[in-house]
């Protein structure tokens, strides 16, 4: 085997980009309609989605406030889990048309952040504003300690985010390689669907770091340099189906 690329940079938390057109909905026509509803009605209501890590909630939350706030809403996006967040920063949110909260699951248990967010969650629905939230799981798996919180979030209209199949992964994949410019040929789409992790967030990071290599390097991908990535970075290969050592 020819040497694995060296000191690539794998991003396995993209920036989101594009809205719903670059979703793939494989499974989730309904979760996509609720939330474009959401985001242009005012009077749509409290909404909760929830689903596994790396399934796409993130983008679609900013598909929502991206359409929220190009319809004229008053709209603010905050993401939970960022280093250094305090419950503050919920304050004044309650002035907004729509508030859209991601990672929910990041402040479960935390007395300060739960109460914060009752008091948002209250504060929105007695002036008519309208909250998006998404979690890993429905509220009443979250490990909320807040038992009032427990019960509003609970209220919200639920919908579970899928996973891809298959299908949809590979049409993502044949999407995100088009628009790079990368040839993924028919053997190195089925590499990847057999051996790489099957979450939409890590097969986001392997097309990006397969476009770097193939720029780098000057070659076309092919299952060969697919497997060098796995190899050089264990972090994306995770659990998945055991990578070859030589192809």
């Amino acid at each position: 085997m020819s040497p694995a690329p060296e000191q690539l940079c794998l991003p396995l938390r993209l920036p989101e980009a594009g809205g719903f057109a670059c979703f793939v909905a494989d499974g989730n026509a309904t979760v996509v309609t609720a939330l474009q509803h959401w985001a242009v009605d005012p009077a749509a209501g409290h909404l909760l989605l929830h689903g596994e890590a790396g399934s796409g909630k993130s983008h679609l939350l900013h598909a929502t406030f991206e359409t929220a706030a190009a319809a004229g809403a008053w709209a603010r996006f905050v993401p939970l889990d960022l280093d250094g967040l305090a419950p503050s920063v919920l304050e004044g949110l309650e002035d907004c048309d729509a508030v859209v909260l991601d990672a929910v699951t990041a402040i479960a248990g935390e007395r300060d952040w739960e109460l914060g967010l009752f008091n948002l969650y209250n504060a929105l629905t007695q002036r008519g504003g309208r909250l998006l939230l998404a979690a890993r799981a429905p509220a009443p798996a979250l490990g909320l300690t807040l038992p009032d919180l427990a019960s509003r979030l609970s209220a919200c209209a639920t919908y579970a985010v899928q996973p891809l199949g298959d299908a949809g992964r590979a049409l993502l994949l044949r999407r995100e390689a088009a628009a790079r410019g990368l040839p993924l040929s028919d053997d190195t789409l089925r590499y990847i669907l057999t051996y790489s992790p099957r979450d939409t967030a890590s097969l986001l990071a392997l097309v990006a770091a397969l476009d770097t290599a193939c720029l780098r390097l000057r070659r076309a991908p092919s299952p060969r340099l697919v497997g060098q990535l796995l190899h050089s970075h264990p972090e994306i290969a995770g659990h998945s189906t055991a990578v070859p050592s030589e192809l």
